[in-house]
C-alpha cells in the first residue's frame, strides 16, 4: 500500500504545464551550448594558426615575456619592450597565477588559448543569462526565439573575433569574471563577491568594470550597500592603480584625455581630480569628441543590438566603455576591438531583455526591433566577418617556417629585437627589444639577435628603413649574417665594448638592392659587403622590387646602379594607388647609375577599409605619404645585376 501524500490536482496541473515548457528551452540551450563549444573549438585552432604563423606583435610580447620570466621565478619581471616593470602597464596581477600555466604547456600559445576560454565562457554565462530573461518575459516559443537572437547577437559578431585576434589583453580575461558579477547580482546571489578579487585582478581597466557593475546593481531594490561597496571598490582600486602610476599603457595614464579639460589643449601631468574639474568645466568638449566619433560609436554597438540601452540594470557598464574609449585622443581605442569587448559580450544580454519587455506589451513593435537587430548582425557579420585573416593572419607561411627555423637558432639567454610585427614567439625571455621605427634600441654585452621582416607582418617600421638596417649589420657593424630567406633577414651580433645602443637608420637616401629581390632575382653575397647585389635568374619579370619610400608629394629623381647585357626597365611606382609614375629602357650597359625624373605630385592616400553604407566603422588611417617603389624589370635570357637605389627630391 502506497504511503505517498496526495498532490492537490491544480498543484499538479500546473508543474506539469511549467515542465512541458521548459523542456524547448532545454533544447534550445543545449544547442547554444554546442554553437558556443564549436566557437571555442574554432578559436583555438584560429589562434594556434595565428601564433605558428608569427603573426602576434607587440602588445603579446609584453605579456609572453613577463608569463615565462615569472614562471622561471622572477616575480617582479622588467618589461623591456616599454621598459617598465610589467605591473606599471596595468597592474594586471593574474599574469602571476597564470604563470603556473607555463608548466602544464611552455608555450606562448597557452595565452591565446586562455584567452579563447575566458571569451567564450563569458559568452556562455551572457547566454545562460539571455535564456533566463526570455523565458521569465515571454515563455513559450518567443522565449526560444529571443534566445536564438541573443546567440546570433554573441556569435556572429565579427569584432569578437577580432578582440582575439589582436594579441593578448586582459580585458578578455576578465570577461568571464565581469559577467558572472553582474548575473549574480542580478538574481541576488551571494557568491557574487566570489568574482570580485578575480576581476580586480586583471588591472585598472577591470576596475572600471567594478565600479560600473556596482553603480547598475544600485538600480534595483535592497542592493544599496552591496552596490555602493562595489562602486568604493572599483573607484579605490582605479585611484590607487593610478597614484602609484600602474597605468601606463592607458597612453601614459590620463594624459589621453588631457584635451578634454580646457579647450582641446594638452596639459601635463594631469591628476585624476585635475580631469574630472576639467570636464565638468568643458563638457562642451565631451560632446564634441563623441559626436566626432558617432561611425565607431555606432559600429561598435549595432551589432550587438542597439536596444540593450535601454536595459538599465547594464547601462552604466555600457556607458562606461562607450565614454572611456571613445573620449581617449584619438581613435585606437574608439575603433573596434578588444577595449570594447565588454559591449559585445553584455549588450545582447540587454538586447534581448529589452526586446521581451517590449514583446510583453508591444509584439508588432518587438516584432519590428527583432528583425533591426537581426539585420544589423548579420550585415556586419557579412561584410567584416571575412577580413578577419587579411586583417589579422599578415605573414606566409614560408616566412614563418623561416622564422621558426630561426627561432630553433637563438639562445634562451640572448637578447633579441625583432620586427614588431613577428616578435611575440620570440618574446619569451629576459630581453626583447622591437623595431618600431628609426632611433636607438638599447643593447646589452652579450649575444644579439636581429631578426628582420621588412614587409611581413603588421610592420610600422618603413621597408627602406629595414633595408638600410641590414646594409648597416652586415657592412659598418660586422654582425653575421645566419639566415636570409623568404623576407627573413637574420643577424647575430655582439656588440664591441663601449657600444650601448643600435641606431635604426632612417631609410631616407640611397638603399641597397640586395636584400629585396624579385621572382626573378636572387640576392649574391659571396663577395666583399660593398658587392653585394641582386642578380637576375634569367626568368622574365622583376629582378628587384619592394625597394620603397615614403615621401609627401613633390617631384623626385630616381638613380639605380645597374648592369645589364641586354634591355631591361627602371620602373618607379606609387604603391598607394599601383600607378606607373615613370618608366626608363636602358639597353645592355656595364655597372653605371641610371637616372630618371618622377613626378609624384598628384598623391593619392591610403585608407583604411571602412566597410559599407550603415555597416561602417572607422579605423587608425595609415601611414600619410607616397609609398614610393624602385623596381626593376627583365625580359629574360640576359644577365641583370642591380646593386643599390635612391630617392632623392628633384632641385
Amino acid at each position: 500500500m502506497s504511503t505517498a501524500l496526495p498532490v492537490p490536482a491544480a498543484r499538479s496541473h500546473r508543474k506539469s504545464w511549467e515542465v512541458a515548457a521548459a523542456h524547448p528551452m532545454v533544447r534550445v540551450r543545449r544547442i547554444g551550448y554546442a554553437v558556443l563549444t564549436l566557437q571555442l573549438a574554432v578559436s583555438l585552432a584560429w589562434s594556434s594558426l595565428l601564433y605558428s604563423r608569427f603573426a602576434t606583435t607587440f602588445d603579446f610580447s609584453m605579456f609572453q615575456q613577463a608569463w615565462v620570466l615569472i614562471a622561471h621565478g622572477n616575480l617582479n619581471p622588467y618589461n623591456t619592450i616599454k621598459d617598465i616593470y610589467f605591473w606599471q602597464d596595468h597592474t594586471e596581477l593574474f599574469m602571476w597565477p597564470i604563470a603556473l600555466l607555463y608548466w602544464v604547456w611552455p608555450h606562448g600559445v597557452t595565452l591565446l588559448w586562455v584567452q579563447d576560454i575566458c571569451v567564450v565562457a563569458a559568452e556562455a554565462v551572457a547566454f545562460t543569462w539571455i535564456c533566463e530573461l526570455a523565458q521569465r518575459r515571454r515563455p513559450g516559443i518567443d522565449a526560444r526565439w529571443l534566445a536564438c537572437i541573443g546567440l546570433l547577437l554573441l556569435v556572429a559578431n565579427p569584432w569578437i573575433w577580432w578582440s582575439i585576434s589582436w594579441d593578448f589583453h586582459s580585458e578578455t580575461t576578465a570577461m568571464p569574471f565581469a559577467l558572472l558579477l553582474a548575473w549574480d547580482l542580478y538574481h541576488g546571489r551571494r557568491r557574487a563577491w566570489l568574482w570580485v578579487l578575480p576581476l580586480l585582478s586583471n588591472g585598472d581597466v577591470a576596475a572600471t568594470y567594478v565600479a560600473a557593475i556596482g553603480l547598475g546593481a544600485l538600480l534595483r531594490r535592497g542592493f544599496r550597500v552591496q552596490s555602493l561597496v562595489l562602486v568604493a571598490a572599483g573607484v579605490i582600486a582605479t585611484a590607487i592603480i593610478t597614484l602609484i602610476h600602474g597605468n601606463l599603457g592607458s597612453g601614459g595614464g590620463l594624459q589621453g584625455y588631457a584635451y578634454l579639460v580646457n579647450s582641446g589643449k594638452s596639459t601635463a601631468h594631469l591628476g585624476l581630480g585635475a580631469l574630472v574639474r576639467g570636464i565638468a568645466q568643458h563638457p562642451g568638449n565631451v560632446a564634441s569628441e563623441l559626436w566626432s566619433k558617432r561611425a565607431d560609436i555606432w559600429a561598435n554597438t549595432a551589432p550587438s543590438g542597439l536596444p540593450g540601452f535601454g536595459f538599465l540594470w547594464l547601462l552604466p557598464m555600457v556607458l562606461n566603455i562607450v565614454t572611456a574609449n571613445n573620449l581617449f585622443a584619438g581613435l585606437l581605442f574608439a575603433a573596434p576591438g578588444f577595449q570594447s569587448l565588454p559591449l559585445y559580450i553584455f549588450l545582447p544580454v540587454g538586447t534581448v531583455a529589452v526586446l521581451a519587455i517590449v514583446g510583453q506589451r508591444r509584439r508588432r513593435i518587438a516584432l519590428v526591433l527583432c528583425a533591426f537587430v537581426v539585420v544589423q548582425a548579420v550585415g556586419y557579420a557579412v561584410i567584416w566577418l571575412p577580413r578577419t585573416p587579411g586583417q589579422w593572419l599578415r605573414v606566409p607561411a614560408a616566412t614563418a617556417a623561416t622564422l621558426a627555423h630561426v627561432q630553433a637558432q637563438i639562445p634562451n639567454s640572448a637578447e633579441v629585437i625583432a620586427s614588431q610585427g613577428v616578435m611575440g614567439p620570440f618574446a619569451g625571455r629576459l630581453d626583447i627589444r622591437p623595431l618600431f621605427g628609426p632611433g636607438s634600441i638599447p643593447v646589452q654585452h652579450g649575444q644579439l639577435w636581429i631578426v628582420i621582416t621588412p614587409t611581413a607582418g603588421i610592420e610600422t617600421l618603413q621597408t627602406s628603413a629595414a633595408m638600410a638596417l641590414t646594409a648597416e649589420l652586415a657592412g659598418p657593424l660586422h654582425a653575421t649574417l645566419v639566415t636570409r630567406a623568404n623576407g627573413v633577414w637574420a643577424f647575430r651580433w655582439s656588440p664591441p665594448a663601449g657600444v650601448r645602443e643600435l641606431s635604426v637608420p632612417s631609410g631616407n637616401g640611397q638603399v641597397n638592392a640586395w636584400p629585396s629581390p624579385g621572382v626573378a632575382g636572387r640576392a649574391v653575397l659571396t663577395s666583399q659587403e660593398a658587392d653585394w647585389h641582386v642578380a637576375s635568374t634569367g626568368s622574365r619579370g622583376y629582378v628587384t622590387n619592394g625597394l620603397q619610400w615614403r615621401e609627401k608629394p613633390g617631384k623626385f629623381q630616381a638613380t639605380v646602379r645597374l648592369s645589364a647585357t641586354g634591355p631591361v626597365n627602371v620602373e618607379v611606382w606609387n604603391d598607394n594607388c599601383g600607378t606607373l609614375l615613370a618608366r626608363r629602357t636602358v639597353a645592355s650597359t656595364t655597372v653605371e647609375n641610371v637616372s630618371m625624373p618622377v613626378n609624384a605630385t598628384a598623391g593619392c592616400q591610403l585608407r583604411a577599409y571602412s566597410g559599407w553604407s550603415i555597416f561602417h566603422a572607422d579605423f587608425i588611417p595609415p601611414p600619410s605619404g607616397q609609398l614610393l617603389e624602385v623596381r626593376v624589370w627583365s625580359p629574360g635570357d640576359e644577365t641583370v645585376n642591380v646593386y643599390r637605389a635612391a630617392l632623392t627630391a628633384a632641385r
